[in-house]
């Protein structure tokens, strides 16, 4: 099953580190993502990316990652700790429900004609 990251939204009035991050998870902005597997280790690398910016930023409010799934997208959340108003980006994902391909008609295309 493939995922499709649609949406990543980031918010202007946040420091150093939530500017990093945001620039971390720009780069993953309208990406397709292999499996389940891959998504895991995409949220994974995210939230690691998150505990060295607030190792690297201690005197800030550290910050984390919330994460929902509804079974055919999600969303996760980057906000910080104890303050869901104080949003540094949400990265939204669907999963990917088929494709179309002009190859997979042609035969149907030569019946007709």
């Amino acid at each position: 099953m493939y995922f499709f990251i649609d949406n990543i939204k980031t918010y202007a009035s946040v420091n150093k580190k939530g500017r990093e991050l945001q620039l971390f998870v720009r780069q993953f902005d309208r990406h397709l993502i292999a499996d389940e597997c891959s998504l895991d280790a995409l949220k994974c690398d995210i939230e690691h990316q998150i505990k060295i910016m607030n190792e690297k930023y201690p005197r800030s409010r550290p910050v984390l990652l919330d994460v929902f799934n509804s079974g055919k997208d999600g969303q996760w959340t980057i906000l910080v700790e104890n303050d869901s108003d104080s949003i540094v980006c949400i990265i939204s994902y669907k999963k990917v429900l088929g494709y179309y391909a002009i190859g997979s008609k042609i035969r149907e295309f030569t019946k007709i004609g």
